[in-house]
């Protein structure tokens, strides 16, 4: 890619970062909470859901869609459900929950304020043969696989060694938009789940 491209990419990406922030706290909490609820029982109803056995997510932040109910059910429902650590060089390792201990009680505040496992927990990788499925938080998405995520570059570098791990989107609908600008090093979903639809365009 050219220079003078790679600088309009950027500035694309920030200018749309900046939409999004602001369209998130425009958005009122009761609101908020009224869509998660339905993007999470969509989510949980879905044969998506239903198939893996390995489920990665992150912990949300109060601005995301929220992910804890999802992760007790996943744990009750016997899967294995793993939540992402920052580790350093902009790696994340993914660490397992246990179904036998309260999930706050296997979270600390970890880097950027996000919720993240204690070290003490196992790490895993996707295994290709539990249909491992990854659901990845951002800012903004579209539906080509296009995601706009917070500029570290984490989740790109997780998702680029493992290419049989199902990638979907987790947002609400409003945080969908005709295009978000991607570069060589962005990976690109399978498919999206919102409040209003789960889309697979892959696999």
């Amino acid at each position: 890619m050219r220079r003078s491209s790679v600088i309009d990419q950027a500035a694309a990406k920030q200018a749309l970062r900046q939409e999004m922030r602001s369209r998130r706290k425009a958005m009122p909490q009761a609101e908020k909470a009224s869509r998660e609820q339905r993007l999470c029982r969509r989510f949980l109803e879905s044969s998506l859901y239903a198939d893996c056995r390995q489920l990665f997510c992150f912990v949300a932040l109060p601005q995301e869609p929220e992910t804890r109910e999802l992760l007790r059910r996943a744990l009750a429902d016997g899967k294995t459900v793993a939540v992402p650590r920052c580790l350093p060089e902009r790696r994340m390792a993914f660490h397992r929950l246990s179904p036998e201990q309260p999930l706050e009680s296997q979270l600390v505040s970890g880097s950027f304020g996000v919720a993240e496992p204690l070290e003490t927990l196992p790490v895993i990788l996707p295994d290709a043969g539990q249909a491992p499925l990854c659901l990845v938080p951002g800012l903004a998405f579209d539906q080509n696989g296009g995601r706009l995520g917070y500029g570290a570059g984490y989740y790109d570098r997780f998702l680029r060694a493992y290419p049989f791990l199902r990638k979907i989107g987790y947002a609400l609908s409003p945080f969908v938009t005709d295009c978000v600008p991607t570069e060589p090093t962005d990976q690109r979903l399978d498919g999206i789940a919102t409040e209003i639809s789960l889309e697979v365009w892959n696999g």
